[in-house]
């Protein structure tokens, strides 16, 4: 399994929802929609955060970075710890 597909599967297991806003693939969790993008200017993967409206019109806010050079594992261990303690707030 690649990083990417690691990554998804770790939104699948907190139970982020998929879907599409004006044919934009997005993820839904408490009324928050997210989207993970691989910047090759940071060669790091940054989560991206939205309430309805600002999704609508896509504004998001920027929030972490997780660069490539952590490692597989520390950059999944990294995002599953923001998700769960800043973004989805379980």
């Amino acid at each position: 399994m690649d990083l990417h597909e690691k990554i998804e599967f770790l939104f699948q297991e907190l139970n982020f929802e998929r879907v599409i806003l004006n044919g934009t693939p997005l993820l839904l969790h408490g009324g928050t929609y997210y989207k993970i993008t691989f910047v090759k200017g940071l060669n790091a993967y940054v989560i991206e955060f939205a309430s309805y409206d600002e999704a609508v019109k896509n504004m998001f806010e920027d929030g972490d970075v997780y660069p490539i050079s952590l490692g597989e594992d520390k950059l999944i261990s990294e995002l599953r710890h923001d998700l769960i303690n800043y973004y989805i707030n379980e």
